[in-house]
């Protein structure tokens, strides 16, 4: 199922970019009332060619790969204009800078940004009916009832572009089996005799099972569930669907079992030497171009409040051991508890507010990737204090002190904040477990692409 969202996804990538080479023409004969032909044609190709492939990555980081994207709404619109608008700057800029004396970019290029938003839209809502139609879409049946499956049947729900649908739940400690009985908070029927099974797989046409149960399932609903192998059932364990369809692992649908089959850190090595090697560079490149702020920084922090410019703090890091963090102080010194950031929190300055929401109090973190205690991507380190305290409250907390600590992670370009409570943490534990399971130079190349998106776009804090 992973391999049939990526093929969604390359579909996708696939017809944009035909998109993009049909509206160059589109748009060269709209100006010119003709094609391009010899000399022209290659100076036109190769040239948008440059330009289509910024175009893609500022597509990719805006988002416009994700298949749960709704794509009939103003948001949507909203962020393609976005996309674009930043494309054709993009575009404008390439040919300042790669003049060519056969392309007369200015119309052309306008046309190609004008015509080409208008094909995407269309082409995109005609793809999302495809999927939001009954032809297309997956029926899934959830065997057994826990606010895991709950969650996912909610989740499934409110993302139909992704193609799945809750069709039942069998929950052997029900009351009533059947129409009569729906799951909390949806309409979807809850059956309690696996004999019934069968029945409701033809009924309602759900061709894949989510098994919640970690343990062996019993035989007689072992038996029904092998006896419709025949009707071309799939089936799927609860926490590859959950992490399948919304990108982290559900903390109370795992046991021991699951790290010991999923965590494999002798096999990461080589992604470890390659990443330390990047960051290094990485950190020494970034710690150069931004220097010439710092002592800016330091001056509006200064004049703004007392105290120093800035803050340290012991964190801990991989293998439990802890380091000295430092970031450029946002909050006042004066009453300052030093008890977790809040939402609205009136310690932050105005100008630290700034910094936090444009990430720039994160700048001396290099400091700490240099030394080797942080990387750019990983788990957000946690106070030594407070991670003992939601260790004993989460389990497999600790585990995700597997791998260092970062400026930016998986949780961090979530679309949520999350706080140090114990909710919010168990939530936070469970994209931290995705990265410890998935960590890839993709994956981190996708998370620096979403972080700059998080910090255009204004979200999280």
């Amino acid at each position: 199922m992973q391999k049939n969202l990526k093929r969604r996804q390359f579909r996708l990538l696939f017809v944009d970019v035909l998109l993009m080479y049909g509206t160059l023409f589109l748009a060269y004969y709209l100006r010119h009332g003709n094609l391009p032909v010899g000399p022209g044609l290659r100076d036109h190709v190769l040239s948008f060619t440059v330009i289509y492939a910024m175009w893609l990555i500022v597509f990719y980081t805006l988002g416009m790969y994700r298949l749960e994207m709704a794509t009939d709404n103003l948001a949507f619109i909203r962020r393609l204009a976005i996309a674009l608008s930043i494309g054709g700057l993009l575009g404008a800029l390439y040919f300042y800078l790669q003049p060519n004396d056969a392309i007369n970019p200015k119309t052309l290029l306008a046309l190609v940004v004008v015509v080409y938003g208008l094909l995407f839209l269309g082409w995109r809502y005609f793809y999302g009916a495809i999927w939001r139609g009954k032809r297309q879409r997956i029926g899934v049946g959830f065997i057994g009832m826990t606010p895991e499956t709950l969650a996912m049947a909610e989740a499934l729900a409110a993302r139909p572009n992704l193609g799945y649908d809750a069709r039942f739940f069998f929950d052997e400690g029900a009351k009533v089996s059947g129409e009569g009985a729906k799951a909390s908070g949806e309409d979807v029927p809850v059956i309690a005799y696996s004999p019934m099974i069968r029945h409701f797989v033809a009924d309602t046409d759900a061709d894949l099972l989510v098994i919640a149960s970690d343990r062996e399932l019993p035989h007689e609903l072992a038996r029904v569930l092998f006896g419709l192998l025949e009707l071309r059932v799939r089936y799927i364990r609860l926490p590859d669907f959950y992490e399948l369809i919304l990108r982290r692992v559900p903390i109370g649908a795992i046991n021991e079992t699951w790290f010991l089959e999923n965590i494999d850190l002798k096999a990461k090595l080589s992604y470890e030497w390659f990443k330390r090697l990047t960051d290094v560079v990485m950190a020494a490149l970034f710690f150069a171009v931004s220097l010439p702020l710092w002592p800016f920084i330091a001056l509006a922090i200064k004049l703004e409040s007392r105290g120093p410019i800035f803050f340290i703090q012991r964190r801990l890091g991989r293998f439990d051991k802890t380091f000295a963090m430092i970031k450029f102080r946002t909050m006042r010194t004066d009453g300052n508890d030093q008890s977790p950031t809040g939402v609205k929190d009136s310690r932050i300055t105005k100008f630290g507010g700034f910094l936090r929401s444009s990430r720039l109090d994160e700048i001396p973190q290099v400091l700490n990737i240099l030394k080797g205690d942080m990387s750019f991507v990983g788990p957000r380190p946690e106070r030594p204090e407070i991670a003992a305290k939601l260790a004993a409250a989460i389990p497999y907390y600790s585990q995700r002190h597997l791998v260092k600590p970062g400026i930016t992670g998986w949780d961090q370009v979530s679309g949520e904040y999350h706080s140090p409570s114990i909710e919010d943490t168990n939530k936070k534990l469970q994209y931290d477990l995705y990265y410890l399971k998935n960590m890839s130079p993709l994956l981190d190349l996708s998370i620096f692409f979403k972080t700059i998106m998080t910090v255009a776009m204004r979200e999280g804090r």
